[in-house]
């Protein structure tokens, strides 16, 4: 027995429809389990076996019930390159796109993408551009699906192990450009979340204390150990953490200019400000 696409994609939209699931995971999920095109989808060819087929229905079945895309297929698409993911990093996201793209926009030769993850961030940094590029986790596990990407995907940066800027500090590396999108949830967030998150992404990566604006306030702590005089620094943020972040910052530097951007669904996303004591 044969199938074509179709045959299988239209019950699987409509039971993802049902689960209030974004319909398109169906199309990602059989383009990415069986190396399919869009067109392949479009033309409703080529012919499916009836073992693709179990499979992909029971693949579908757990993303009906909350299971995240990538971590299905083993990979996400960020910026155009697919990432490897797992359990040890956080899946990234379409607005940590715009968080790249503005970075990209400033000049410079050092970067250091802190709480890397999968590395989407400095890896892409280092793909489309010619920084020298530093990424720092403290997890070592996170460290190793990073270096992984990196080797897959042909760019160089270089890893470091530890807690956000020490090694940084450390090994006196002086930056052009800080950028960073770490933990940022507040505990007390965590009954407002999806379980598709809590379930599946790393707590790690997801809460911090202080209203989620802990490991920012560390960060901003040590920005005269590690910018050069008019270097960027750009975080990616909460939604409703913005005001109370710059009021962090200009406590501690009265001069700096922050400014808060919004993404492309009109939430505050982005905080980024030029370097100046």
């Amino acid at each position: 027995m044969s199938f074509k696409p179709s045959e299988l994609l239209i019950p699987a939209r409509q039971l993802l429809r049902v689960q209030d699931i974004p319909v398109n995971g169906a199309d990602w999920l059989l383009m990415d389990l069986f190396e399919l095109s869009r067109l392949d989808i479009m033309l409703d060819q080529p012919v499916l076996t009836e073992e693709m087929q179990q499979l992909y229905v029971s693949k579908v079945e757990l993303l009906a019930s909350g299971v995240p895309l990538g971590h299905l297929t083993g990979f996400q698409v960020f910026y155009g390159r697919p990432f490897q993911v797992n359990g040890h990093v956080l899946i990234p996201r379409p607005e940590t796109e715009e968080l790249v793209e503005r970075t990209l926009e400033y000049a410079g030769t050092v970067v250091a993408d802190i709480g890397t993850g999968s590395g989407c961030i400095a890896i892409t940094l280092a793909l489309e551009s010619d920084y020298e590029v530093y990424a720092v986790d403290i997890s070592s596990e996170a460290l190793e699906v990073a270096k992984r990407n990196a080797e897959l995907l042909g760019a160089s940066v270089r890893f470091l192990e530890g807690d956000l800027l020490a090694p940084i500090k450390a090994e006196s590396i002086q930056l052009d450009i800080l950028v960073s999108n770490p933990p940022y949830i507040a505990e007390s967030e965590k009954e407002l979340m999806s379980d598709s998150v809590l379930d599946f992404d790393p707590h790690l990566a997801l809460f911090a204390d202080d209203d989620g604006l802990a490991l920012y306030k560390r960060m901003i702590q040590d920005l005269p150990e590690v910018m050069k005089e008019g270097g960027h620094v750009l975080f990616e943020i909460g939604h409703a953490q913005g005001l109370a972040l710059k009021e962090s910052i200009n406590q501690l530097y009265p001069n700096v200019d922050v400014h808060i951007e919004k993404d492309i669904n009109q939430l505050d996303r982005i905080i980024w400000f030029k370097w100046c004591q």
